[in-house]
């Protein structure tokens, strides 16, 4: 898979979040809300979000205009 900087690892998140407190929030920016994690492969996880791009698109270019 070609690494467009839309992946990372888990090792990559993890090491990322390293020395984080367990109860410290994540919030998703451009107006997204978490919706699950979801397996597609034996070594693929997808995030998934309740927004469709498009929505988040929108709210993208409402707020960044």
């Amino acid at each position: 898979m070609k690494d467009d900087g839309s992946s990372m690892t888990v090792g990559e998140l993890l090491d990322s979040l390293r020395g984080e407190p367990r109860d410290t929030k994540i919030r998703f920016q451009g107006g997204l809300n978490f919706y699950r994690l979801k397996r597609r492969g034996d070594d693929l996880i997808q995030v998934e979000f309740n927004e469709p791009v498009y929505d988040a698109l929108t709210y993208y270019f409402k707020h960044h205009n």
